[in-house]
């Protein structure tokens, strides 16, 4: 083939690829059509070819130039990276991975509730057989008048009316993030840490509701705790649940190195604990704000279990994929569907 010969059969592709570059525009890749995006990746290999042979043709260094800047183009609309915009991210993640995730690691969700349900309940039971024990269990929690005896649910709501809302929100969801992130944190402890936190917190609690048991404020203790306590909880567990994951992964590697085990590990560990952030922003709030008012302990009941049913329906059944309707989506004849395009896209990688 002579240089006249290559020109001849070259030029309708050049011109063709041109155009398209010029209707994507500023969008780029995104400006065209699926069948035109399909067609540019067809052309740009093509294309990239002439480029050396141009040179080998010795053609003249204007038709060289617009060559080389057409597989320029081309190749930057394939390939340049995508800006990440930070709130379609974060709206992704929260509306899609997250829940993903926390369905993934149902198996360490589950061991840090086993390991609370066995503390809560272990603590409960023996301060009720033996009211003298709340004190190990709770050594400064405990400290109303006459330890607990004559309290009402009005005594201890009337301790938080006095405090500043805004300050004091922001205490406690610190507060809670700080337990959370030590569970998670020890995990790095081959979990045994997290263990550790889950149990003595959950002896704690078991302890405290026992001793209120204790004086006949049960229902007063539940009515105060639930509003936020169900959501806070929660957190804490799927943290917990982080913290094992990371342990884990260091213990049982399984086929993989330890490193690499960890490595993985510690990617899903840190997603699991980010995602926990706004429960305790929630829950934070609702302590602050709806805990200490004069609403109905029955109302403050069902606001706990509504948000905590909130909480559990979100990480169970937001972003499953949507079974599809037999005979939709099918392709009309003569397009390039997109999964395709994309797949035609990576082979010319």
């Amino acid at each position: 083939m002579n240089p006249a010969r290559f020109l001849e059969t070259r030029q309708g592709r050049w011109d063709r690829l041109a155009l398209l570059i010029r209707r994507a525009g500023r969008r780029g890749a995104a400006g065209l059509s699926d069948a035109e995006l399909h067609e540019l990746t067809r052309l740009y290999p093509a294309v990239a070819v002439d480029v050396a042979q141009a040179r080998r043709y010795g053609l003249d260094p204007q038709t060289q130039r617009r060559i080389n800047g057409l597989a320029i183009a081309a190749h930057g609309m394939l390939y340049r990276s995508r800006r990440t915009r930070v709130l379609p991210a974060v709206w992704r993640f929260f509306s899609k991975e997250y829940p993903q995730l926390f369905r993934r690691l149902w198996p360490y969700v589950v061991l840090a509730v086993s390991l609370f349900a066995v503390g809560t309940l272990g603590a409960y039971v023996t301060v009720r057989l033996r009211p003298s024990t709340a004190y190990v269990f709770v050594p400064q929690g405990l400290d109303m008048p006459g330890g607990g005896a004559g309290v009402t649910q009005e005594d201890v709501s009337e301790r938080f009316r006095t405090m500043p809302k805004p300050p004091m929100a922001s205490a406690i969801t610190a507060n809670n993030i700080s337990v959370a992130f030590n569970a998670f944190a020890l995990g790095i402890t081959a979990g045994l840490g997290t263990a550790y936190v889950i149990l003595m917190n959950a002896m704690m609690l078991g302890g405290f509701f026992a001793h209120f048991d204790n004086h006949g404020l049960g229902y007063a203790c539940w009515t105060f705790i639930a509003p936020h306590g169900v959501l806070e909880i929660m957190a804490i567990l799927i943290s917990a649940a982080a913290g094992l994951r990371l342990g884990l992964s260091l213990a049982v590697p399984g086929s993989r190195t330890r490193l690499a085990s960890l490595q993985a590990g510690a990617r899903e560990a840190v997603l699991l604990v980010l995602g926990t952030v706004p429960m305790f922003i929630v829950a934070g709030a609702i302590e602050s704000f709806i805990t200490p008012t004069y609403l109905p302990g029955g109302v403050k009941l069902a606001l706990g279990i509504a948000v905590g049913a909130t909480a559990l329906g979100y990480l169970l059944l937001v972003g499953r994929p949507v079974p599809e309707t037999p005979g939709a989506d099918r392709p009309v004849a003569g397009t390039v569907p997109a999964d395709q395009s994309r797949r035609v896209r990576l082979m010319v990688r």
